[in-house]
């Protein structure tokens, strides 16, 4: 920006510079030939009264040492009739313009055409005329156009050194912020402040940004403080109206009102999983998640998994492809559950219209991975960067269908605390769910373990 103002000003400048110039050579040239025009029409007065040509050629003559730049001259007597006249041995015929003033000037054609009248005893005798070449002009326009790129060469230099030395002191600053930023964006993480000493609009605006992070994790600190609370408080009393509802449904046989039991219940087992979620996230938030870490076999959770979907699922077929025993690894198998519970959940709701689930396996004695992939309207490419933040929806599908956004945020928190992978590819044919989980590592690697 510094530069491109720079060169901008300049060439302002320059372009002022040069037609300033270019106007007063102009000016200058006019002024010198109508004096001489002036000078020659005082001396060729004697020699219109006595007809003395050859004094007039003689006087005109004198124009190639003078004047070199004059082209023609000519004494026009008060008849009209050429009485002398001169002509520079380059020159071609004399062009007179019909707009010529009889006493004034004209530049036409890169030539200036001046008369001035002879007049003795206030009568007029005739009148001088000259044709000026202006051949000087092209070379000082070639002269300071060449001077103007020149200095404009070493303005650009100049300014983009300036620029470089300046650099670290303003766009490394507004680039830190900019980072930090995202940072804060990506991760969450708003405790981080940033240290500026300048006293200009960037460090004004650097206070402002910490002042801003202060309130905004107060905030958060205040809302995962809610969840937290909120979510212990409502666990009891939502425990105790689940078991009488239980009761009531193992003692009741009549319907509709077993129906109408079972409707509860099934709202109960929502509102139940929704605190359970609750609870996870502020343990997440808090770091008070531990993972209860054994050794199980990856395949019998699979079958397990996807056995109590068939269960319960009457609108999808559940096919599960590739390895079916993938080999043992040490996880939290409740954990690992949860996520594949999460994935298939999601996979049957986003799906309505379809009829299939796919699940597939594989391992390499390094990695284990599993994918979850379903039939549906797919997600958009620009949402997919947001798809496992908390509390995030996609827009099309979030007024349809009842969630909270917090499924895909803890199945990410975990596979991430077993130093695994979880990602997401998606089209308008359906999306995929990728997890990843290492088979050989050092149990201490892992995110607050306690050991089983």
């Amino acid at each position: 920006m510094q530069v491109f103002t720079s060169v901008l000003v300049l060439l302002i400048v320059f372009t002022v510079f040069i037609i300033t110039d270019i106007r007063g050579y102009k000016q200058r040239k006019i002024d010198s030939m109508l004096g001489l025009a002036q000078v020659l029409a005082a001396n060729n007065v004697s020699t219109l009264q006595f007809m003395d040509n050859e004094a007039a050629h003689q006087i005109l003559s004198e124009l190639h040492d003078v004047a070199p730049d004059i082209l023609h001259a000519a004494i026009i007597d008060s008849t009209g009739r050429t009485f002398a006249k001169y002509v520079k041995d380059t020159a071609v015929g004399m062009a007179i313009p019909k707009d010529l003033p009889n006493n004034g000037y004209v530049l036409e054609y890169g030539r200036l055409y001046v008369t001035s009248l002879i007049v003795a005893d206030k009568k007029v005798l005739g009148k001088v005329m000259l044709e000026v070449e202006l051949s000087e002009l092209e070379k000082i326009k070639r002269e300071k156009f060449e001077l103007a790129g020149i200095l404009l060469v070493i303005a650009i230099a100049s300014s983009f050194l300036i620029a470089l030395l300046i650099q670290p002191y303003i766009s490394k600053r507004l680039l830190m912020l900019v980072n930090t930023m995202k940072d804060a964006g990506s991760t969450g993480d708003y405790s981080k402040p940033l240290v500026d000493e300048g006293k200009d609009e960037i460090s004004t605006l650097v206070r402002v940004y910490n002042s801003l992070m202060v309130q905004v994790k107060e905030s958060q600190r205040r809302k995962e403080e809610f969840i937290g609370i909120a979510s212990h408080e409502l666990k009891t009393p939502l425990t105790t109206i689940k078991g009488y509802i239980d009761l009531i449904d193992s003692m009741e046989d009549q319907q509709p009102k077993k129906q109408f039991v079972q409707k509860a219940l099934e709202n109960v087992q929502k509102l139940e999983r929704l605190i359970k979620d609750l609870l996870d996230v502020s343990k997440m938030q808090s770091g008070q998640l531990e993972l209860n870490v054994q050794e199980f076999d990856m395949g019998t959770l699979l079958e397990e998994s996807i056995a109590g979907f068939r269960m319960v699922s009457g609108t999808h077929k559940i096919t599960w492809n590739g390895d079916h025993s993938p080999g043992m690894i040490r996880a939290d198998r409740q954990r690992i559950e949860q996520v594949m519970v999460n994935l298939l959940s999601n996979a049957i709701k986003y799906s309505p219209g379809e009829k299939e689930v796919l699940v597939n396996s594989s391992s390499d004695g390094e990695e284990m991975l599993i994918m979850v992939q379903d039939h549906g309207p797919g997600i958009p490419a620009e949402e997919l960067p947001n798809i496992f933040d908390r509390f995030y929806r996609t827009k099309d599908t979030s007024i349809h269908i009842s969630g909270f956004g917090l499924g895909l945020y803890i199945c990410k928190d975990i596979i991430d605390r077993h130093h695994g992978k979880i990602w997401v590819e998606s089209t308008k044919e359906g999306s995929a769910f990728y997890f990843s989980l290492p088979m050989k590592y050092d149990k201490s690697s892992l995110t607050n373990v306690k050991p089983v």
